[in-house]
């Protein structure tokens, strides 16, 4: 595995832990333990022409792709999953936290976003209330209002578009979790 940051390459990326260590009240001498030393996200270089054909797919849209999480070593899973537990809970933090193969410490996974074009602003993918029931692919499928509509056609976007190259759902089946097998 040779990790390599996102943004050498034109990408957007973000470490979701970095940017929201204080909404976790993860400490930065704590993520630096856990290997994690800036807010850039990093996977495996392999996964780079896969991303910028994400790009090129998503273009025609009016999109790119974000990465809001890539590259966790073990360390950071369990300083995560520690914060979860302290405060959501250890099922919630469970029904979508994977300590067990810990599929982001391969540096082959990504948590991934939408971002418009025109304005370089993130998509809204999701109404918050509805958390975390609609982390999942298909929690707006059955609703027939605008907003739901909405929210539905920008995960199928997004879902389809990395599993056209070959990428795969997580475990969880979260809207935004995707692994290229090796």
């Amino acid at each position: 595995m040779k990790l390599v940051s996102t943004a050498d390459y034109g990408i957007k990326g973000v470490n979701h832990y970095w940017v929201k260590r204080g909404f976790y009240q993860i400490s930065e001498e704590e993520l630096n333990v856990a290997g994690v030393w800036d807010d850039k996200a990093y996977v495996d270089e392999s996964l780079i022409s896969y991303l910028k054909k994400a790009n090129e797919t998503l273009k025609p849209h009016g999109y790119e792709i974000v990465v809001k999480d890539a590259y966790r070593s073990p360390e950071l899973y369990r300083l995560i999953q520690e914060k979860r537990y302290a405060k959501f809970g250890k099922e919630q933090t469970d029904r979508i936290l994977n300590t067990v193969t810990m599929p982001h410490s391969n540096g082959r996974t990504i948590d991934a976003s939408l971002i418009d074009i025109k304005t370089g602003n993130e998509v809204p993918m999701r109404n918050k209330t509805d958390d975390p029931d609609n982390f999942f692919i298909d929690y707006y499928r059955d609703r027939n209002d605008a907003e739901g509509r909405e929210y539905q056609r920008l995960q199928d976007l997004l879902v389809e578009t990395m599993l056209s190259l070959g990428f795969k759902l997580g475990s969880k089946n979260e809207f935004w979790h995707f692994e290229l097998p090796s």
